[in-house]
């Protein structure tokens, strides 16, 4: 599942998704489940990689949730203090008992009620309701009163690349969203040209340099890989890069030439550590 939340990314993780789709009430006999949503928030990207699970502490009935509040909270800053206060409360989620699901006005109001006096470092909260065939995912901004509903990524909205550029202009990371959707699956040759370009990137600097403590998320149509920013002096792992770069250009001109270069998007990011 990934979402586009303005000029961010929104990544559900595969585990996460597998989680929440198991939790469906596909069975009349089957309670409404819930929890809350935790994940870790970028410049240009969410990933929501951690859900709590419904409890006995839980009230819960075949068409309403009531989470245990002071569990969940323990939950929330367990997963704060694991993560060194990388991974936070994102927002909550729940199950509805009919194929497309809406959300009621018990839940339009929590996520505006939770914001309206926190302290929290994020002014966003997400609401992910888990029907029978489509999830509902919305975003609640700070201030104001409706759930805004976020699109998921489709084929036809390309495919968005992001280079991370250091304060000395050198390339340390990027980010790929999306897919083609130029031919049939399988036969399309610019997909395959960009993956490979990105995994032979990625397993070039794992395998030729002596970085470990890089950063890699990878889901299906997403890849976010960074290398450490301490890493400045590093050559070898820029020279890689910047052959990346390269290569990606040459395919962007042959696309450009073929008037197929709309259906990339190509940016660089300029991020500076202190």
């Amino acid at each position: 599942m990934i979402y586009k939340f303005g000029e961010k990314h929104v990544v559900f993780t595969y585990g996460v998704v597998k989680s929440l789709e198991s939790y469906k009430q596909m069975k009349k006999s089957q309670h409404e489940s819930g929890g809350v949503l935790l994940g870790k928030v970028y410049k240009d990207l969410i990933i929501v990689d951690r859900i709590s699970e419904p409890s006995k502490e839980d009230k819960s009935g075949r068409y309403y949730f009531v989470r245990n509040v002071r569990k969940a909270q323990k939950i929330i800053e367990i997963a704060w203090e694991e993560s060194n206060g990388e991974r936070i409360y994102l927002g909550e989620w729940h199950t509805h008992p009919e194929d497309t699901p809406t959300p009621s006005n018990d839940d339009r109001k929590l996520l505006s009620n939770m914001l309206k006096d926190s302290h929290m470092e994020i002014d966003f909260l997400f609401m992910v309701i888990i029907g029978n065939i489509n999830p509902y995912v919305a975003v609640q901004r700070k201030g104001q009163k409706l759930l805004e509903q976020l699109k998921n990524l489709k084929s036809t909205d390309g495919l968005d690349i992001t280079l991370y550029e250091n304060k000395h202009g050198k390339i340390f990371g990027f980010k790929v969203g999306g897919y083609l959707n130029l031919a049939t699956f399988g036969y399309d040759i610019y997909n395959a040209v960009f993956s490979q370009i990105f995994i032979g990137t990625i397993n070039s600097i794992v395998s030729l340099t002596d970085i470990s403590d890089y950063i890699l998320e990878e889901q299906k149509a997403f890849i976010r890989f960074v290398v450490p920013n301490r890493r400045d002096n590093d050559e070898k792992v820029f020279t890689l890069l910047d052959s990346m770069l390269i290569q990606i250009r040459m395919v962007y001109e042959d696309m450009q030439q073929k008037k197929l270069n709309n259906c990339v998007n190509i940016k660089i990011e300029k991020i500076f550590y202190s």
